[in-house]
């Protein structure tokens, strides 16, 4: 089993809701599924990977995904962290399809899909730069000097890969997943001597952890959203796109006709992704369409939610309620 699990990235989870609340005629709806089609894409190549990883030798290496780091101003990531005790193997994963052709002469890559040609940013470069800022980084903390190695790996079986005549770091640095085993055996062969315990490497593992900074955008700025633009009120668990009535003591749909106790609090949770994780008794009751303030009061507290300010003034804090 790979040891360490792979999450749902924020991002991804706040572009669901974000679609969720867009009206269906705002005109950045278009580029904001499209761009969690892309972030999906990358996603599912990651988790392909897994079939993959139970070939390598899971008692003597460690696995980090999607490690995210500050390093000279800037943030770099890295799709997949494989540290061994005599390497580290970093993993650009690419999910791509149709015909792609590695370009050494102007460092990119060429795609043909569907009848249309498209360039993208040299993967092998990436991953190469990815290198240089861990390496500092371990040099930074003061980790016992071990080679770094990349590879880019193609999950998508039916791409068909080519490269430049001569592009050496294409032949030997792009793969499929497939290849991963027999590159990693490779990998294995070369670098022969021992760098890292196994208590060395956990301690490579929790440093980076300790390190990393998932990314977290607000994404209606990342879009130029008008945060006022989002639907209001609280959706149907079932029905997904209707909004809910506020009765007596529940929410009820009057599409499915059914009632619903607790559905405000997957509103709050929309509000905490997209709007700010503080929200009034005043935000509450806007945000939810309540008929009075007195509603949204018994609502908000009722869950129990951390506080602060004075009774006039008081705001409610929602962090919690995203990690449940």
């Amino acid at each position: 089993m790979v040891k360490m699990k792979r999450n749902v990235p924020i991002i991804i989870r706040k572009l669901n809701i974000l679609l969720k609340r867009l009206p269906f005629n705002q005109p950045k709806r278009k580029e904001v599924d499209e761009y969690l089609a892309r972030q999906m894409a990358g996603l599912r190549g990651e988790q392909s990977m897994d079939y993959f990883y139970r070939y390598l030798p899971q008692e003597k290496i460690e696995f980090l995904h999607n490690i995210r780091i500050l390093h000279q101003e800037y943030y770099f990531q890295m799709d997949t962290l494989i540290i061994t005790p005599n390497f580290i193997l970093i993993l650009e994963i690419k999910n791509i399809a149709g015909h792609i052709y590695f370009d050494n002469l102007y460092s990119q890559v060429i795609r043909l899909h569907d009848g249309k040609k498209e360039s993208f940013d040299d993967p092998i470069q990436q991953v190469e730069r990815q290198a240089f800022h861990l390496s500092e980084i371990l040099k930074i903390k003061k980790v016992p000097f071990i080679p770094i190695e990349t590879l880019v790996v193609i999950t998508n079986p039916k791409t068909l890969v080519e490269s430049a005549p001569g592009h050496t770091d294409a032949v030997n640095r792009v793969i499929k997943s497939a290849d991963l085993k027999k590159k990693f055996d490779l990998l294995t062969k070369k670098h022969t001597k021992v760098i890292l315990s196994k208590m060395e490497i956990k301690k490579v593992n929790r440093l980076l952890n300790k390190l990393h900074t998932p990314y977290n955008p607000d994404v209606c700025s990342l879009f130029h959203i008008d945060k006022n633009e989002l639907i209001k009120g609280a959706f149907c668990p079932d029905c997904e796109d209707i909004i809910l009535h506020r009765t007596k003591r529940s929410w009820y749909c009057t599409n499915c006709d059914q009632h619903f106790k607790k559905a405000h609090i997957n509103a709050l949770i929309d509000y905490a992704l997209l709007i700010s994780t503080k929200i009034t008794n005043n935000e509450f009751k806007d945000f939810l369409n309540l008929p009075t303030g007195s509603i949204s009061y018994h609502l908000l507290h009722s869950l129990n939610l951390p506080i602060t300010g004075t009774t006039k003034d008081r705001t409610y804090l929602l962090n919690s309620l995203l990690d449940e």
